[in-house]
């Protein structure tokens, strides 16, 4: 199958959104899903919107005239100072997994890092998403920081 990488324009829009609800795979299950639901589809709305300002870029994966993945990156200060590329998105259609569309949209966005001068790549994915886990790891990312969490009940005695 031959894909496309090339920047979103205006009229994938709608086919980026329908790929959307994958970006839920792996999410804390303690976690109300409407409120996920929504910030999934703020950050995809807030990466459409930004795409082609001067420190954000997207491009969709295209197989013939359908879109079948998306990547978003930006620049980002990681708290040490240093300022690193930012995968935001990356989701490619069901139907489409292990057939290296995942693998271009990120040379894609590493392509964009380096052309800026930047030297690493940051990103994050869903502690239960072990598709996306596995597939980081077979190019070259690493773990570097652990978010841990702990549902509280009552306080004692009250």
């Amino acid at each position: 199958m031959e894909i496309e990488i090339r920047p979103v324009r205006p009229g994938d829009h709608d086919a980026v959104r329908r790929l959307a609800p994958r970006l839920l795979i792996g999410v804390d299950p303690s976690r109300p899903p409407e409120l996920v639901r929504h910030a999934v589809d703020g950050w995809v709305r807030d990466s459409l919107a930004a795409a082609g300002a001067d420190d954000y870029a997207s491009w969709v994966a295209m197989a013939g005239d359908t879109v079948v993945g998306f990547v978003s990156v930006t620049e980002d200060e990681h708290w040490c100072g240093q300022t690193d590329a930012w995968v935001g998105e990356l989701v490619v259609d069901e139907r489409q997994e292990r057939q290296g569309v995942a693998r271009s949209l990120v040379a894609r966005a590493e392509d964009w890092a380096r052309e800026r001068g930047l030297t690493r790549v940051r990103l994050s994915t869903g502690a239960a998403n072990h598709g996306a886990l596995a597939f980081y790891e077979r190019i070259g990312y690493e773990p570097t920081d652990v978010t841990l969490t702990r549902e509280l009940g009552a306080a004692p005695g009250g």
